[in-house]
C-alpha cells in the first residue's frame, strides 16, 4: 500500500493530491497570475492531510513534477519536497511535467503534444505515441509554421497545456486538435507516480535538480530538435 503526497508547482497552478494505491483521494489546487506558490503551497499541504484525517508520517511518499516550467515555481516545489522528504525519512518520485499531461489525455488514434508556455515566441514541447514513447523529448521550441509539420502530415496530433496560443498557425492544420483549458496538475500524475513506487524508481534526495530546461538569465535562443 501506498499513500503518496503529489505536488505541482511549474505553472500558474499550485496543486497537491493525495492519492492511495493509484487512486486519488483529494486534490488542493489554485490557478493565479500573481504565482503565489511560496504563500500557499504548504498551507495546501497541511489542508489535504488534515482533510483526509492523517498525518504527515503517514505518507509512503511524495512525488514531485520536475518541469520543465516556471524556474521560481520548481525551485519552491523541489524545496518543499525536499524538505518533507528529509524530516520524514521518506522516499521522492520524480515527473516529467509534459509527460504526466501527454498521459492523461493520451488518445488511442493519434499522437499528443504537451506544450508548456516560455519565452516569447517559445513553448517548452514533447510529443508522445499512444503507447507514451517520447517521439520528440522535452525541449525548448522556438514555434514557427514548420513546427511538427513531418507528424502532423501523418498522424492526427492533439495539443495539451498553456502554450496553445502561440501554437495558432500550427493548430489550424487539419490533423491538429486542441484540448483546451488545461494546466499541469497534480491529479494528472497519479498513474505515473505510483507506476515508478512500484518499480522503486526514487530520487537521489539530496542532489535531485528540477528539470529546468533554459537558464533562468536569458540566454542565446537554442535551435529546434525538429
Amino acid at each position: 500500500m501506498s499513500l503518496v503526497l503529489s505536488i505541482d508547482t511549474s505553472t500558474k497552478n499550485c496543486s497537491v493530491s493525495i492519492s492511495k494505491d493509484s487512486v486519488l483521494l483529494h486534490t488542493i489546487e489554485e490557478l493565479s497570475e500573481s504565482f503565489t506558490h511560496a504563500e500557499k503551497l504548504h498551507i495546501f499541504c497541511e489542508k489535504i492531510v488534515k482533510k483526509l484525517n492523517i498525518s504527515f508520517a503517514q505518507i509512503d511518499a511524495y512525488g514531485f513534477s520536475a518541469g520543465p516550467g516556471s524556474y521560481t515555481g520548481l525551485r519552491i516545489g523541489a524545496a518543499a519536497v525536499k524538505g518533507f522528504a528529509f524530516c520524514f525519512n521518506k522516499p521522492v518520485v520524480l515527473l516529467s511535467t509534459l509527460k504526466c499531461l501527454a498521459n492523461f489525455f493520451k488518445k488511442e488514434d493519434g499522437l499528443i503534444c504537451s506544450l508548456i508556455d516560455s519565452r516569447k515566441g517559445e513553448v517548452y514541447m514533447s510529443l508522445y505515441d499512444s503507447e507514451m514513447n517520447n517521439l520528440v523529448k522535452p525541449h525548448s521550441h522556438i514555434i514557427t509554421k514548420s513546427s511538427l509539420k513531418s507528424y502532423l502530415s501523418k498522424s492526427k496530433v492533439y495539443f495539451v497545456g498553456t502554450g496553445l496560443d502561440k501554437m495558432q498557425n500550427i493548430l489550424c492544420h487539419k490533423n491538429a486538435v486542441e484540448i483546451k483549458n488545461i494546466f499541469p496538475s497534480s491529479k494528472f500524475m497519479i498513474e505515473e507516480v505510483h507506476r515508478k513506487i512500484k518499480k522503486k524508481n526514487f530520487a537521489d534526495i539530496s542532489n535531485f535538480e528540477p528539470m529546468y530546461i533554459k537558464d533562468f538569465v536569458a540566454t542565446q535562443q537554442k535551435k529546434n530538435l525538429i
